[in-house]
């Protein structure tokens, strides 16, 4: 019987469900006997806690639950830290992402279960959020920034990195289930970033992985009062996602040729015979969509592909222009860093 028993405990559960926790005291036990309850046995659920100053911790080690399994960090890390922390205590086949004032709706865990071990071609799965208030009410907003953001067809991959590209996130975290090997080959989230870490991980899953949006509510994501949500509306969340959101376009600059014409297409016929390089062309669109970050990330990403003036004595021409250029390619980015205001300067 002790044999059986460690066996039991050392072979990998099904699902692993990550919780990264912070001050969250009142919602925290709600949270996650929300995922105990999803009818999966073999099921852990690995809970780091962000140096919360409330009873966070406390509440989670009260349950008693030996699924249940709690790192608390001695002070404030950072929400990305505290979720690596979980993935790397993981061992399921399948991860699941759990916030820890939200809840999963009943079945969840299993319907997106079924969906990946049916279609062996899709890395990660989400669903749709039903939002309520803090006191678990559903919570109903036209007006509120989420309300139908999350309410996506479904495409390709390629069609869904031109969508983060252009429009930015569409896709609810805490609605996710991914496949183990997904977080191994594309990584964690980065701790660099703050408000828009979701969107940088889908970006990098979508450069390998298919996914797929369940349509129905999955998980009941809590709307806090007075804008206290990690993306309420609040000057530095809106400063820190302009400055993040052009920095994680950089990835686009990554794809090979052939995979970037996939999700711009007309960049085909664009360049071909006017001298312009698929990075030229990809910073004319981001300058053209508007947004300061979209024209921060353009004009850095034209200045860094083009080369500088070289060494006095070096061979060939001073500055050769880039591969299947011209020798005005200097002078259209310098036209372009006139017209465009990312930093919105007056006169």
């Amino acid at each position: 019987m002790f044999a059986q028993l460690l066996r039991r405990r050392a072979r990998a559960p099904l699902v692993s469900v990550v919780v990264a926790s912070y001050n969250h005291a009142p919602f925290v036990q709600d949270c996650l006997r929300s995922a105990l309850s999803q009818g999966i046995d073999d099921l852990e659920i690995l809970v780091t806690d962000d140096g919360s100053t409330d009873a966070t911790a406390q509440h989670v080690a009260a349950l008693g639950d030996p699924r249940i399994h709690l790192h608390a960090f001695a002070q404030n890390r950072g929400a990305c830290l505290a979720m690596n922390d979980a993935l790397r205590r993981s061992r399921g086949r399948y991860i699941a992402v759990l916030n820890s004032d939200d809840l999963f709706l009943p079945g969840k865990l299993r319907r997106q279960i079924d969906f990946l071990e049916h279609n062996p071609q899709v890395g990660a799965v989400f669903g749709w959020p039903s939002f309520i208030d803090e006191q678990g009410q559903p919570f109903h907003d036209p007006a509120h920034k989420d309300h139908a953001v999350f309410h996506q067809p479904n495409r390709g991959r390629h069609q869904w990195l031109r969508h983060f590209f252009d429009q930015g996130n569409a896709l609810c975290h805490p609605t996710a289930l991914l496949r183990r090997e997904v977080y191994q080959n594309v990584g964690l989230y980065d701790p660099r970033l703050a408000q828009v870490p979701d969107l940088d991980q889908w970006i990098r899953v979508c450069m390998r992985y298919d996914i797929h949006v369940l349509p129905e509510p999955l998980t009941a994501f809590r709307i806090r009062s007075g804008q206290q949500n990690a993306s309420g509306a609040r000057p530095e969340v809106v400063r820190r996602d302009a400055w993040e959101r052009a920095d994680v376009l950089r990835h686009y600059l990554r794809l090979p040729p052939a995979q970037l014409l996939q999700v711009f297409p007309e960049f085909a016929g664009q360049g071909a015979g006017q001298g312009a390089s698929l990075v030229e062309q990809l910073a004319c669109h981001a300058l053209a969509l508007g947004t300061p970050f979209h024209q921060r990330f353009a004009l850095q990403a034209w200045f860094d592909a083009l080369p500088a003036g070289g060494l006095l004595d070096a061979p060939g021409p001073a500055a050769a222009p880039p591969a299947g250029g011209d020798p005005t390619a200097w002078r259209r980015y310098i036209a372009a860093t006139a017209a465009a205001n990312p930093h919105r300067i007056g006169g």
